[in-house]
């Protein structure tokens, strides 16, 4: 079963269903029978009531599929939740939800209370009806919004009370706000001496599967690459022309563990990776990172793979969105050392730490393998939407 009912009112209205079979008793002893149609209308009513409100919400569904309403942080969308009725119609209920701050409602009834936020909406629906309701929000701050609770109120229409029906399964249907981002001015240098995908005319490597025009043969050509329709129609030996690619891919390594806590800039820290990852993003470098809370699985910290596109951003950005200040931490040097054993590094490695100085006798040895870069203060700029 769905929902969980509660009955407000209904013990009153069995006292007046006994009070009025009572009447009409007296009624029929006195032999006052058009006053007796009357009450038996009216116990009529009342029966059909008790009935209604005893079937009503039976064959209520809220269609429960799991999707994410995804946010920045002052960017708005809607909270869209569909119910299926092929029961008995609910006239003039009102529908309560209950989710999450990090995202706000707006231009609709709502409150709060212990960081939740209550929207209260009318809610009507016919027998075999579909009803689609929007909840129009914005996002707040940084965060995953779940619905915590979805209640459905249905008064009595005769007297005081009413039918509260509560929505037992766990809600798929979430909202998530992302990080600030803001632009990245800094060139992303990519390796023209490893082999790789993105493009660079400088780079030693060719892509086989991308020919882009030909040119004269030249003693040392490799005899698989001369296009020979190109020479049979120039009656001269033609070569392919190959795109130049290059190997670019960046790791970013974050610490915000100090001393015993998170870092009091935690959240301009998970901001600067956002903005590194959107900027990979739009150049179409591979990136992954690793950040040193604790997670239970193949890596024992927060750690995205290498990979690019957008499926891989979104994937980043809502990783990077769940993280709180009360997750429990990884020592730094524990991260580091166990990247070192199990992970192969890429072109260029951003390392984020506070006191660097402790940390560098770990890390001198990744010089050897990749471009490493420091950044030990963030710089701060204007929060830009994308």
């Amino acid at each position: 079963m769905n929902w969980i009912r509660q009955d407000f009112g209904m013990r009153n209205t069995k006292l007046f269903l006994d009070f009025l079979i009572v009447i009409c008793i007296i009624t029929l002893l006195l032999k006052q029978y058009l006053l007796l149609v009357v009450l038996t209308l009216m116990l009529f009513i009342v029966f059909l009531q008790m009935i209604y409100f005893k079937k009503v919400g039976e064959k209520l569904v809220l269609i429960n599929e799991k999707k994410r309403v995804r946010l920045l942080i002052g960017s708005t969308s809607n909270l869209v939740l569909t119910f299926q009725n092929k029961g008995l119609p609910i006239w003039n209920g009102t529908l309560l939800i209950s989710f999450q701050d990090s995202i706000t409602p707006y231009g609709i009834t709502n409150r709060t209370i212990a960081g939740l936020h209550e929207v209260k909406a009318p809610f009507s629906i016919g027998f075999n009806k579909r009803v689609t309701i929007k909840i129009p929000i914005t996002g707040d701050h940084r965060g995953l919004a779940r619905i915590n609770q979805i209640e459905i109120q249905v008064p009595h229409p005769l007297i005081d009370g009413s039918v509260l029906l509560d929505f037992k399964p766990f809600i798929l249907i979430d909202a998530i706000v992302f990080p600030k981002i803001y632009p990245i001015n800094e060139k992303l240098h990519p390796s023209n001496v490893k082999q790789g995908h993105l493009q660079l005319n400088s780079s030693l490597y060719d892509d086989p599967y991308f020919p882009v025009g030909t040119r004269q043969y030249e003693p040392g050509d490799q005899f698989h690459h001369i296009h020979w329709k190109a020479s049979a129609k120039m009656q001269e030996l033609q070569t392919k022309v190959f795109t130049k690619v290059a190997n670019v891919s960046i790791l970013f390594v974050l610490n915000i563990k100090n001393k015993h806590g998170v870092v009091a800039d935690f959240e301009e820290k998970i901001e600067w990776l956002a903005s590194y990852i959107d900027a990979c993003y739009k150049e179409d470098i591979p990136f992954s990172f690793a950040i040193n809370i604790r997670t239970y699985g193949k890596f024992p910290f927060v750690y995205l793979p290498i990979g690019s596109g957008d499926t891989h951003r979104i994937r980043a950005l809502e990783l990077l969105s769940v993280l709180s200040w009360s997750d429990s931490l990884v020592p730094f040097d524990k991260m580091i050392a166990y990247i070192n054993m199990k992970e192969e590094l890429p072109v260029a490695v951003y390392i984020m730490t506070h006191n660097l100085e402790q940390f560098l006798p770990f890390l001198s040895q990744w010089e050897q393998r990749s471009n490493v870069l420091y950044v030990t203060d963030i710089i701060q700029r204007e929060a830009s939407h994308v």
